[in-house]
């Protein structure tokens, strides 16, 4: 018999047993870990009435809207798989299978929409503005409507790094030069916006990477673009 919720108004859904966690369902919620295990946690604003989980709902408290699966991966900074990145990861409800890699997806967690393969050498990304950044984004300045613009508009490298990534960011949901290369279109960026994102990248060398200003250097001599000059020079 459930016990009546309005009794309990100061329950700690965290500390109850999954089990328990269904006797207080106006403040608790049931969700589930990557590896399986259930666990009870508190119900904020997510509402009861919710009959299956959207795009990136997170912990399968109900199950997956039709179109979506359940999913954890994690994508490490060395470009490795991992079933998941802590202990304490919960799955998530992706749109895994329509052909396009979204913000919430990568290669761990959605191959098939997001890694390369014979069959698929590109990658169609898509961000949470594919129109671009809006008027009021941060690190892009007024008047700029296409990467390309954020080298004109700016005159150093890192502000001209940032700009570049909230666009990469915004229209393709990823700032990772080496997954840009891959993507099926890299529209409204270029090459050349490409090639000077990986160059505004790099920092002082260290290890086998090589200095901006060498990577800056090599860039101008190859597209003698002298806008190039001030990031030398800034």
């Amino acid at each position: 018999m459930k016990t009546s919720v309005g009794t309990y108004e100061d329950v700690w859904c965290e500390g109850l047993t999954p089990e328990r966690c269904g006797d207080f369902t106006d403040k608790c919620i049931r969700q589930t870990y990557c590896d399986g295990q259930q666990f009870c946690s508190s119900r904020g604003n997510r509402p009861r009435d919710h009959v299956c989980g959207s795009e990136g709902t997170a912990g399968l408290a109900e199950p997956c809207c039709e179109g979506l699966v359940a999913r954890c991966g994690n994508l490490t900074s060395e470009g490795a798989c991992e079933p998941q990145q802590s202990s304490t990861d919960v799955l998530k409800c992706l749109a895994c299978g329509d052909g396009v890699c979204g913000v919430l997806e990568q290669r761990c967690n959605c191959p098939e929409d997001c890694e390369v393969t014979k069959a698929r050498p590109r990658i169609r990304y898509r961000g949470h503005s594919p129109e671009g950044p809006s008027a009021n984004a941060r690190d892009v300045p007024a008047g700029v409507k296409r990467p390309g613009q954020c080298l004109e508009a700016l005159d150093a490298a890192d502000p001209v790094r940032l700009c570049l990534m909230r666009w990469a960011s915004d229209v393709l949901g990823r700032t990772d030069v080496q997954e840009l290369r891959q993507a099926e279109t890299i529209a409204p960026f270029t090459a050349f916006d490409l090639d000077l994102l990986a160059c505004l990248y790099e920092e002082d060398g260290r290890g086998s990477r090589v200095p901006r200003k060498q990577c800056l250097e090599t860039l101008m001599l190859r597209t003698n673009d002298a806008r190039l000059q001030k990031l030398l020079n800034p």
